[in-house]
């Protein structure tokens, strides 16, 4: 049996997968559709991204499960799918990853399924009060759990309050690792800080103390986020998370595009490393061409040996 990912992440920077709502854009989703509901209606095309990813060199990949907790489905009349969105995407993202294995034989090394776990789109104590969020987090992490994936990925989180519930939960919940991603916006006064006016060393500690193996930010800007990154590591020793965004979000014809290449977003893994750093990978509007840059230099490189 091989490692755990926290026994991973523990002694190697990892690769993160990239994108996926850019890509199913690229397939043909459309803005009044679900995401997670090509999982039911285009379970191929949401198994061959994955599949992409993996290939790319990613060591984890993340169920296609962001938006399925069920509040979040409820506001779309959607909470009847609640079991069998989060239980199909998982599958998914298990099925690729060994079909993977299968396709490299002795050549594969150690990957894993991360439950994607995104926020309900909910304000506490406005539109939802907090055992509301336990038991969609509680529902959401059980069926993914049961479902068979490795560790939970609670990200682009905008309220630390509710990355806290998050983690809580789903460690009350199941045994498996909870690592746990944070938006920050860089305030006129230069300060890093969550749309909720969280900063950073508060998300760092109210995360730690929750019980998230790792930590981190995704969701904005590389040249941004290096700072926060650089801001966490001077707090912690934990595994740090960093997954930009391919730049800002474009409209055109219709469609969000971002327009950053990897190879642009390439340019700062360095600078990313020696901020601190260690589990890297790309969020919206990044692709499987970004994660094998990634993997070329960071696969299998031990933390001591890299600065």
């Amino acid at each position: 049996m091989g490692r755990s990912i926290t026994e991973l992440a523990a002694k190697e920077y990892v690769v993160l997968d990239g994108g996926m709502g850019t890509l199913l854009q690229a397939q043909g989703l459309s803005p009044s559709e679900l995401p997670e509901e090509w999982n039911i209606l285009h379970p191929d095309i949401v198994k061959g991204i994955h599949l992409d990813y993996l290939m790319a060199g990613a060591q984890i990949i993340e169920t296609n499960t962001f938006g399925g907790s069920s509040v979040k489905l409820h506001a779309k009349g959607k909470e009847y799918l609640v079991k069998e969105l989060n239980t199909s995407g998982a599958m998914l993202a298990i099925e690729a990853l060994k079909d993977y294995i299968s396709a490299q034989g002795a050549k594969a090394d150690e990957r894993y399924v991360a439950g994607s776990v995104g926020p309900t789109g909910k304000i506490f104590e406005m539109g939802m009060t907090i055992d509301e969020a336990k038991n969609t987090f509680s529902q959401q992490g059980a069926l993914l759990a049961e479902a068979g994936v490795d560790l939970f990925l609670v990200e682009t989180m905008l309220d630390v309050r509710e990355a806290e519930i998050a983690v809580k939960t789903l460690k009350k919940e199941t045994v498996l690792p909870v690592f746990a991603s944070v938006v920050f916006n860089r305030t006129a006064k230069g300060e890093y800080r969550t749309l909720f006016g969280n900063g950073v060393s508060e998300s760092v500690n109210r995360l730690i103390d929750a019980g998230a193996q790792a930590i981190g930010t995704n969701c904005g800007l590389i040249e941004e986020y290096i700072q926060v990154v650089r801001e966490m590591r001077k707090l912690t020793s934990v595994p740090l998370l960093l997954y930009p965004n391919a730049g800002l979000p474009v409209l055109q014809n219709g469609k969000t595009v971002f327009n950053q290449t990897p190879r642009y977003l390439i340019s700062y893994i360095d600078e990313s490393i020696k901020a601190g750093a260690t589990i890297i990978g790309g969020c919206c509007g990044t692709t499987p061409e970004y994660i094998r840059l990634i993997a070329e230099r960071i696969r299998g490189r031990m933390l001591s040996n890299m600065s």
